[in-house]
């Protein structure tokens, strides 16, 4: 073989071997995220009583489809917001107010969800609490 043929395979093996690691990479962290969730119903149901647990998908199922309408408008305000930074002639004035409003509806989402927690904690003892505030942290990123 000549000396060319070997580089070329030798380069071939080194850029598999890094596209492998980078695809098992993502796929263990992807499984690995999943699994740490903080989200997952199935820890809180496993925890709490049956009528808790009930209780706690009413509550926030609820908050969940009243923030739906708002998470549609965040999106669509969003795309305003890109459209206008990306337009060529830049309007300052359009920008903030339409980041304005997206803040304010993100307020939207953040108050019902607070006051779904707040109905929850009125009828919650403290560790049925402690379990819904270690629900509701923060997922580790991605």
């Amino acid at each position: 073989m000549s000396k060319k043929v070997k580089m070329l395979l030798v380069a071939s093996l080194v850029l598999n071997v890094l596209f492998a690691g980078v695809i098992m990479g993502n796929v263990f962290h992807r499984i690995g995220w999943r699994s740490a969730s903080k989200h997952d119903d199935r820890v809180l149901a496993a925890k709490l009583s049956p009528e808790k647990y009930k209780l706690f998908t009413e509550v926030m199922g609820g908050a969940r489809s009243e923030c739906k309408q708002i998470r549609k408008q965040i999106r669509e305000n969003r795309e305003q917001v890109l459209g206008i930074l990306t337009a060529p002639e830049f309007d300052e004035a359009s920008f903030q107010r339409e980041v304005d409003t997206l803040n304010d509806l993100r307020g939207q989402v953040a108050d019902r969800l607070a006051v779904a927690t707040l109905e929850l904690a009125r009828q919650f003892d403290p560790e049925e609490r402690r379990l819904l505030g270690k629900y509701l942290e923060r997922p580790p990123p991605p």
